[in-house]
């Protein structure tokens, strides 16, 4: 499965274009900039440097926040991952508290970037295409299968039939295949950073419904011993 997501990545990122989508016309641009202003007169009072005080906080929040969800999982959803609730978990945490995490967003970002690229890298290094093809070439097909799918019916009906701009559409795809971390990744590579929201805001959407479903559906079949 990381061997083709990482293939589809690659050819995401080769079909997406720098700078901003196609659909962006130039009063749009007129009010992203007048938006991004007051953000930075709200946030002038705010931290924005990264220090060794925002650092320890980042790492502080982001550690309970794992530590309450794995706990809280234990107890309510045994045998579950966690994924799911501290997905749910840091959502309601930034909407009930935005001053604590706009304080720390500049060190957040900077952390996160950085243990993305490490995910990424790691996510390349552990594949090998040709021993993934002798010992399990099903499971190859079927992930390939299922991303092939998946594009091709994005592209139709995103593009040919609702006339969605490709680049936006690349985007969700990332999203949908690899998560928040990957899809933020792609958006400030291409330099869409009005995009890197979106990016996150629908992977973490993806990471606490879908994922929950997917893990529900498993116990069902494992229980009723369809799988």
């Amino acid at each position: 499965d990381d061997i083709v997501v990482s293939l589809y990545f690659t050819l995401l990122f080769y079909l997406a274009k720098e700078g901003l989508p196609e659909v962006v016309l130039q009063e749009d641009v007129a009010k992203n900039n007048e938006k991004h202003i007051s953000e930075e007169s709200f946030g002038s009072g705010l931290q924005s440097s990264i220090s060794l005080s925002s650092i320890g906080q980042t790492f502080s929040i982001a550690s309970f926040i794992c530590f309450f969800g794995a706990e809280l999982t234990k107890k309510i959803f045994p045998g579950v991952s966690s994924l799911p609730l501290i997905s749910a978990l840091t959502v309601f945490a930034a909407t009930l508290f935005p001053n604590v995490f706009e304080r720390n967003r500049t060190t957040g970002t900077a952390i996160g970037i950085l243990f993305m690229q490490m995910f990424l890298t790691c996510s390349g290094a552990a594949g090998s295409i040709a021993l993934v093809v002798k010992n399990a070439p099903s499971v190859f097909l079927f992930s390939l299968l299922q991303v092939g799918f998946h594009f091709v019916i994005l592209m139709v009906v995103g593009r040919l039939i609702f006339g969605e701009d490709r680049n936006e559409l690349l985007l969700a795809s990332n999203a949908n295949v690899g998560g928040p971390t990957t899809a933020a990744a792609m958006a400030q590579a291409k330099n869409w950073p009005r995009l890197v929201m979106p990016a996150l805001l629908i992977g973490i959407l993806g990471y606490s419904t879908g994922t929950a479903i997917a893990l529900g559906i498993a116990q069902i079949l494992r229980r009723y011993h369809l799988v």
